[in-house]
């Protein structure tokens, strides 16, 4: 990856049809827990397609309708954004149109994550389907491109708010590929990504040949109830402690902080407003909204801990010390006024249209922990501060073609040592954009102001369809394209899989999953 000019190759895809022949699963159990190597099927078994023609596949730009994840024009019980498509419309014409559409689709992917250790994918969609998709050892290998299919999933009775890998995953150790989930109205559910623990460890029991591990079954579930009404609460973001013994749920004005063996309450809350008897909510201190998103940055020599960021739909972020849950600081993103936290209102500084956005979706810190990397929907930059010093922003990163309600992810990839800092660790930031591209930035923390993209990746020919999540392999070798689009009106083509009907608007959404290589 040094150097001008990335050039990607599609390695596999989850828009290459499946081959006819029966499918041999690999990765066989060991005791129970199965072996590491996960693929689903030989590389002699995949169906595969020319590389060539894997690329070419027709897509429309993106809707900005998303019925099953909350957004920030939600209602206070940040639920009503998902009850548009009930269990009832689940029951309406759902066709595929195969016989029209020849490229093989999955559901809209809503958010994709990697293992830390490089060896899995785990997306959420649409559909409420959560899967993990296995990459295999030779995957660069072959100039074919080959069929991806999740080696596990579990259908969710609810939309799937949100995710957390552990970050200590080790397909070597089993007790540690777990995941947390959150979904509307539920409680939050810790789950083994890779085996179904219904099964006992020395049953006999073959799994099928062709169809996902079920992990529906969880290993534990953690109650967030509002003590007032006894509503369950299910956060909207999730982040693993560095040691994964405990997690962070971001709610509305606050983060619950849990211990892996407390499943009853959380063991402390983090209050983002200090006190609610006014209508200044804690005298003006603090801020109010959504928690969004979640951040913990590695260990740095002022804080061994790290630090847990949180964004909110109302434009703030706040820095906490994991442990003890004390604030460090809190401000506004560019164009907000400090004292509209209080009111719940969000003005917006005409002169600063160009970097404002609705509200956090993503944060993320640098390798070295010493810069915060901070998204927001419906904004076509990524805001970038220095944890010395808050108050402004160094730089932003332009043009990264997001100007959506759709929650579209960025990755940051560790390059090295620095050259600029000794202290400081080279990085590149890779987000995509709705025009179905990927944009890579490197060390825009050393410049200033609008900051132009470096390179600009292509996936899909000329097709445009939003990149919902770039994620690149710690080797620098793979990059992860995630897709998803979801179209309305009378216009829409017979692509993907149709939803609505009757009083319900008609409505086509289709994703992919694509492991890119990259030279």
């Amino acid at each position: 990856m040094d150097g001008l000019g990335i050039k990607v190759r599609c390695l596999a895809s989850t828009r290459i049809p499946r081959c006819d022949q029966g499918e041999e699963r690999v990765g066989k159990e060991n005791n129970g827990q199965g072996g590491s190597d996960l693929n689903r099927a030989s590389e002699d078994d995949i169906g595969l397609t020319s590389g060539a023609e894997s690329a070419e596949f027709s897509v429309e730009s993106e809707s900005e309708a998303d019925s099953n994840e909350p957004g920030p024009n939600s209602s206070s019980s940040a639920s009503s954004s998902s009850d548009s498509e009930s269990d009832a419309e689940k029951n309406d014409s759902n066709s595929a149109d195969d016989s029209l559409d020849p490229i093989s689709r999955i559901s809209c992917i809503q958010e994709a994550q990697l293992s830390p250790d490089g060896s899995c994918i785990f997306t959420s969609d649409y559909d409420r389907n959560f899967s993990v998709y296995s990459i295999s050892n030779n995957v660069l290998s072959g100039d074919d491109t080959r069929n991806l299919e999740p080696y596990t999933s579990l259908k969710a009775p609810n939309p799937i708010w949100a995710f957390a890998v552990n970050p200590l995953f080790n397909l070597q150790d089993p007790t540690s590929t777990t995941v947390l989930l959150s979904r509307r109205d539920l409680y939050i559910t810790l789950h083994n990504a890779l085996w179904d623990t219904s099964t006992p460890a020395n049953s006999d029991t073959q799994p099928s040949s062709t169809a996902p591990v079920n992990i529906s079954t969880p290993l534990a579930s953690y109650k967030l109830v509002n003590n007032l009404t006894e509503a369950v609460t299910a956060p909207l973001s999730l982040s693993f402690s560095s040691e994964s013994t405990h997690f962070f749920a971001g709610t509305q004005d606050k983060i619950a902080i849990f211990d892996i063996q407390e499943r009853d309450a959380p063991i402390h809350t983090i209050a983002t407003i200090p006190a609610k008897r006014n209508k200044l909510k804690g005298g003006g201190r603090g801020f109010k909204g959504y928690i969004s998103a979640l951040s913990l940055s590695p260990p740095t020599i002022s804080s061994t801990d790290g630090l847990i960021a949180a964004g909110s739909w109302t434009r703030y972020v706040g820095i906490y010390d994991p442990v003890s849950g004390a604030e460090v600081t809190h401000f506004p993103l560019p164009g907000n006024i400090a004292s509209s936290s209080s009111l719940g209102k969000m003005p917006r500084n005409k002169n600063l249209d160009h970097v404002m956005g609705m509200g956090v979706s993503s944060l993320k810190w640098s390798p070295c922990g010493r810069y915060l990397y901070v998204a927001e929907r419906s904004s076509d930059v990524l805001l970038i501060y220095d944890v010395r010093n808050f108050s402004y922003s160094l730089a932003h990163c332009a043009g990264r073609k997001a100007l959506t309600k759709q929650k579209l992810g960025f990755d940051i990839w560790n390059a090295g040592q620095s050259p600029y800092d000794i202290e400081g660790t080279s990085h590149e930031i890779w987000a995509g954009g709705t025009d179905g591209r990927i944009r890579v930035w490197r060390d825009p923390y050393v410049k200033e102001g609008a900051v132009e993209a470096d390179e600009v990746v292509q996936i899909h020919g000329e097709e445009e369809i939003p990149v919902v999540s770039t994620l690149v392999h710690a080797s620098g070798s793979l990059a992860v394209a995630a897709c998803g689009v979801v179209e309305t009106g009378d216009g829409i083509k017979m692509r993907g899989q149709q939803r609505g009907g009757g009083v319900r608007p008609k409505i086509r959404e289709w994703g992919s999953l694509d492991i890119l290589g990259l030279g």
